[in-house]
């Protein structure tokens, strides 16, 4: 990640506790269905400082480090914007702001800085130009590797004008099958299609490599030799509605404990699920100034 990303990062947000925590006489838990602590951020700058997040963190997401030349950043974000993700400038205006792409981009950059996180492959690669429809799959392709065992963030993010609510539907209809051994198969038969933009290193090429030799191989099973951990974060980026930030994070928690019960997820590889919580002041108002900045092709920050 360049030094202005990261210098913008850490005086957009801040990571202000984990859950369960007890803070201001209140006991907030995590997550029932989290199998770590849940992690709470929170703005500390402007609007518009998000806004330059996103806006700048478009070829970080689209590209491997490899190819991001800082002096022709301009010319790789027209290209991220016409190739590597969904937005189309003609769409009506409420279309554009649906897309998918910021709350991931945010979800990388994030992982990136604060979870000390690689990538496996550029998020961008993943994107068919052809279909220009949401993208298919985990929402990140980011890695960390010790020497024991290589985990996984395939995540995903959620930036919901309406709420956390919508988000949080969004996550419980999909999180058993994202959380299974075919989802994952596909990911990586997807992921061998770009085989040649893998990071250099990894062991997730040895898999790839075992699934040309022998097609009907479980690849999730495979990956259980090498020693992966699938580690499942759910970004959600919501307004501030409530008083308090605390009651906001216990209102989220609580409805997710009372709504979704349970789920069932079949992966048979190590894996850890937990919610990235990110209240902002203003969904709508981040968004759009993104969504101008691209249409004014706005210089990037080197």
């Amino acid at each position: 990640m360049r030094k202005s990303l990261k210098n913008l990062i850490q005086s957009a947000i801040i990571m202000q506790y984990q859950l369960p925590v007890d803070v201001n006489g209140t006991h907030i838990p995590c997550a029932h269905i989290s199998t770590r602590h849940d992690d709470c951020f929170k703005q500390i700058g402007t609007n518009d400082d998000i806004a330059q997040l996103i806006y700048n963190g478009i070829v970080e997401y689209a590209y491997n480090d490899n190819e991001i030349n800082l002096t022709h950043l301009d010319n790789l974000q027209i290209r991220a914007l016409l190739s590597k993700l969904k937005y189309n400038p003609t769409a009506p205006f409420p279309n554009q702001l649906a897309c998918g792409f910021q709350g991931e981009v945010l979800l990388h950059l994030i992982l990136q800085h604060y979870y000390h996180a690689d990538k496996a492959i550029a998020r961008g690669y993943m994107f068919s130009a052809l279909e220009n429809a949401e993208t298919k799959g985990y929402d990140s392709y980011l890695m960390h590797e010790n020497a024991d065992t290589i985990f996984m963030l395939f995540g995903e993010a959620k930036f919901y004008i309406s709420g956390y609510k919508e988000s949080l539907k969004k996550i419980f209809d999909n999180i058993d099958r994202a959380l299974s051994d075919d989802y994952l198969n596909r990911n990586f038969i997807a992921m061998d299609n770009q085989y040649e933009h893998l990071a250099t290193g990894s062991r997730i090429p040895a898999i790839i490599d075992a699934w040309r030799d022998n097609p009907m191989i479980n690849m999730a099973i495979e990956a259980q030799k090498y020693n992966m951990h699938l580690v499942y974060p759910m970004l959600v980026i919501f307004d501030n509605k409530a008083n308090s930030y605390e009651e906001l994070i216990l209102e989220v928690v609580t409805h997710i404990r009372n709504e979704y019960s349970t789920i069932n997820p079949t992966l048979t590889i190590p894996n850890t699920i937990f919610f990235i919580f990110l209240p902002v002041n203003n969904s709508r108002e981040i968004k759009t100034q993104v969504l101008q900045w691209i249409n004014q092709k706005q210089p990037l920050m080197q």
